[in-house]
């Protein structure tokens, strides 16, 4: 019998201030394995279930054209995400023992897996995820290479590996390989089952994707996200009532996160930081704190202000 999933994260440069808690969620899920492919070498406390790689993005870069048969046009990691459904032929020698491979961010932490990704639909579908920082793709020949599979008459993948430019290839919807497969008879489930909150929010407001690819933001809202031991929850006060969820994983997309726990096995994640939980049973008269001094908004808010501003000049030079 193959082993169930592995999830394969080739990532250059320094790691986040909460790796370390990425890495625990990890090994809370000892049915899935994790494969890290990077040039890093600061100390870690690397789980059985993670190997790493160790490697230099120009040695990367040499395999990707070596298994793709091409010359491709990568001149920065960023530019990896564009290749995620390619892994299945890309890094073939390392998933050949699992049912399933995926790709997922570090700026993460996962609840319990086999709370969600149950054998059944593991037995049912060809690909499990629609957005690029959580995706699983059945290891089987016909999806490994779907990406090379034509959309409307044009082999959108040939554009891709051609282009130093960023097309999100690996979610959503158009021209990507969501499409690609569904317009080709793939089975492909989207659980929503992941919080994924809104990245122009200094709280958390999650971000759920609906059927026809449009998102619907959540109002704001008394909540508090818990991590015990292994288990990741949403506490959250709807009209006087206490309600909790589970999540698959909570995305951190955009926003800068303090690492303050030191008890790794129940913290609390608001929406800037990490740190220990200070109450026992969560109740509506023992609500753990929630709201902190948090600038997210105001800083996107900025650097956007930046971006324009560049943007604005280099027409202006080009002028």
């Amino acid at each position: 019998m193959k082993d169930k999933v592995i999830f394969i994260i080739p990532y250059f440069g320094n790691f986040n201030n909460y790796f370390q808690l990425f890495l625990n969620s990890c090994a809370t899920n000892p049915d899935f394995s994790w494969l890290i492919i990077t040039d890093n070498n600061d100390k870690y406390d690397f789980p059985r279930n993670v190997l790493v790689k160790r490697m230099s993005f120009s040695q990367l870069k040499e395999i990707i054209n070596e298994r793709l048969n091409a010359n491709v046009s990568i001149n920065d990691p960023y530019k990896l995400c564009d290749l995620r459904p390619m892994y299945g032929e890309i890094f073939h020698d390392f998933i050949s023992k699992f049912d399933w491979w995926g790709y997922c961010d570090i700026d993460l932490i996962f609840g319990k897996l086999n709370h969600f990704l149950t054998d059944d639909l593991l037995n049912n579908y060809d690909k499990i995820g629609v957005l690029g920082h959580c995706t699983l793709m059945k290891n089987t020949k016909s999806v490994n290479s779907a990406f090379r599979l034509p959309l409307n008459g044009k082999y959108v993948y040939k554009n891709i590996i051609s282009s130093s430019n960023n097309f999100s290839f690996d979610e959503e919807h158009n021209d990507s390989i969501n499409n690609i497969m569904e317009n080709n008879g793939f089975k492909i489930l989207n659980q929503n089952v992941e919080a994924n909150p809104y990245t122009k929010s200094s709280v958390f407001r999650l971000n759920h994707l609906n059927s026809d690819w449009t998102y619907s933001i959540e109002k704001p809202s008394k909540s508090v996200f818990i991590w015990e031991n292994g288990i990741l929850k949403r506490f959250v006060v709807v009209d006087g009532k206490l309600i909790s969820k589970e999540y698959l994983y909570i995305h951190f997309q955009s926003r800068k996160m303090k690492n303050l726990v030191s008890n790794f096995n129940r913290y609390k994640i608001v929406p800037n930081q990490f740190e220990d939980l200070e109450v026992g049973k969560i109740d509506i008269n023992n609500f753990p704190k929630y709201k902190y001094l948090n600038m997210h908004y105001f800083r996107l808010r900025f650097h956007n202000l930046l971006d324009k501003i560049k943007n604005y000049m280099t027409r202006s030079r080009i002028k």
